[in-house]
């Protein structure tokens, strides 16, 4: 399973992407998590089971959704509780929700 995690700069979404990368080999999935600025969304959304974007990055839901919605990958944005937090966990429960898991 791919999830890819996108902010504005890339940086609070790699220590999400290693939170979330830590929670599903703890749980025992074959889970793959990368972490990507927005303005690479359209170059990794291909093949992902889910694509969950930073809460800071509303204002571009319309763009996003759009990139997402044209390779079929269920998109969502992160929780602003869980994404402050860098909550592993919970991010992992919503992606796997979001991918039908």
């Amino acid at each position: 399973m791919e999830i890819l995690i996108v902010c504005g700069g890339g940086a609070s979404s790699s220590f999400i992407a290693q939170n979330v990368q830590k929670e599903g080999i703890a749980r025992g999935l074959d889970i793959t998590v990368d972490a990507i600025s927005e303005t690479e969304l359209e170059d990794y959304a291909e093949g992902r089971a889910a694509v969950l974007a930073g809460p800071h990055l509303r204002y571009l839901e319309e763009n996003l959704r759009e990139i997402t919605g044209e390779y079929n990958v269920p998109f969502d944005f992160i929780a602003e509780s869980d994404y402050a937090t860098m909550n592993g966990k919970n991010i992992l429960d919503q992606a796997l929700r979001l991918a039908g898991k």
